[in-house]
């Protein structure tokens, strides 16, 4: 088409006319850049328009494709842009010393260091085991201890608290905190060194060895005229790390097991005058349905736990995957009970065995106990009675 046309034509005019948005009148108007066209080059133009017309109609298609090709991938990488945009909004970049502790301790640092930076990596934590123990009886210790001019510090301090810090590294426990009258400690599992998960054995271990503490507490209390203590554990396990938060250089672990092992050491009032069994420390009940409303502190199940030890049922699960456990009927009274046995071992290597008698959940009803038949719930209860525990020795030597 260029040999026929001996002046140029304006570019924009020419592409507008081949795409049929103006007139040759206005390609020919020399006020917006035209020239008047003779009529072989108005010929030519023509079969241009028709050259073009078949072309596009030959390629519509593919056209229309390439075009929503385009357009997809354009949403696409916008929608990639935009979600990108969204997280390098939630990243920062930490230079505090305090700031990059607490991240690295809610497991949300990501370090980028050098290659003269890079050092082993510090161990990190997969799953953890609470322990709740809630001591009763204190306040009352406490209060005669006063009326004959003892120091209870001293007592509690020599009679309880220092018994137990020297056995909790025995077991892997970490304290987590002291509130009130309660002990609170957990024990941690770390990414590489499976062979050493026995979270929740070990806490087992360290509960029985609580309650001997409490026990031979009570031997002294009882020649010195003082009231008993009580204590209550509860043993949790959760398959994921504990969250940090930090009081100036002091962590504060946040777990959802704390507030569960809480209500697993607690004990209700109500039952205390109904429970009659002196062979085991720990019942599960849950309220009738026209009872309901009764809960303690909005709670479905009301529990006895008198120097007991209840395990939560997932913990339980985890323990099974820890300790080979043999299952044991046997009959107590006028029921059969059936009873966990295993082997397991301390942070030193001494191995130790664990009781659990798996109960089943009863029903709370007009103040009174309905015992719960082989469908229901089951729960668990470490069992710390020395006689019991000798009997199934016994009783696996025969089998």
């Amino acid at each position: 088409m260029g040999g026929v046309f001996n002046e140029e034509l304006d570019p924009k005019l020419l592409c507008q006319y081949l795409a049929g948005e103006c007139s040759i009148k206005r390609l020919q108007d020399p006020a917006l850049g035209g020239r008047i066209i003779n009529d072989e080059e108005q010929e030519v133009l023509k079969q241009s328009i028709k050259e073009i017309s078949v072309s596009i109609n030959k390629n519509l298609n593919d056209v229309l494709v390439n075009i929503l090709t385009d357009i997809s991938r354009f949403r696409l990488h916008l929608k990639y842009t935009r979600f990108a945009h969204r997280i390098f909004n939630r990243v920062s970049i930490l230079t505090d010393d305090s700031d990059i502790e607490l991240s690295k301790q809610a497991s949300t640092l990501f370090q980028m260091p050098c290659a003269i930076e890079v050092e082993e990596g510090e161990a990190k934590i997969v799953h953890h085991t609470i322990m709740k123990a809630d001591i009763r009886g204190s306040t009352v210790v406490t209060e005669m201890l006063e009326k004959q001019s003892l120091n209870p510090a001293s007592y509690f301090s020599l009679h309880f608290f220092n018994p137990i810090n020297e056995i909790i590294p025995r077991f892997g426990g970490v304290k987590v905190f002291i509130e009130g009258d309660a002990i609170i400690l957990s024990f941690l599992e770390y990414q590489h060194t499976p062979e050493k998960w026995f979270s929740v054995a070990r806490a087992c271990g360290l509960a029985r060895s609580m309650l001997r503490i409490i026990h031979a507490n009570n031997q002294f209390a009882k020649k010195s005229e003082l009231p008993n203590l009580e204590l209550g554990i509860g043993i949790c396990f959760v398959e994921e790390a504990p969250r940090f938060l930090f009081d100036g250089d002091q962590p504060i672990m946040i777990s959802s097991a704390i507030g569960l092992a809480d209500r697993l050491s607690s004990c209700s009032w109500k039952l205390r005058e109904k429970m009659q069994s002196k062979v085991f420390s720990v019942d599960v009940l849950t309220y009738a349905d026209e009872d309901r409303d009764k809960g303690e502190k909005g709670q479905e199940k009301i529990r006895y736990n008198v120097n007991g030890i209840l395990l939560e049922n997932a913990a339980f699960a985890k323990l099974e995957k820890e300790v080979k456990l043999r299952k044991i009927s046997t009959t107590f009274g006028d029921h059969q009970e059936h009873l966990h046995y295993g082997l397991y071992k301390d942070i030193e290597g001494d191995r130790h065995d664990i009781v659990v008698r798996e109960g089943r959940v009863g029903i709370w009803k007009n103040d009174d106990i309905i015992r719960g038949d082989g469908n229901a719930e089951p729960y668990y209860e470490v069992v710390t009675n020395g006689k019991v525990i000798s009997m199934l020795r016994e009783k696996l030597k025969s089998i």
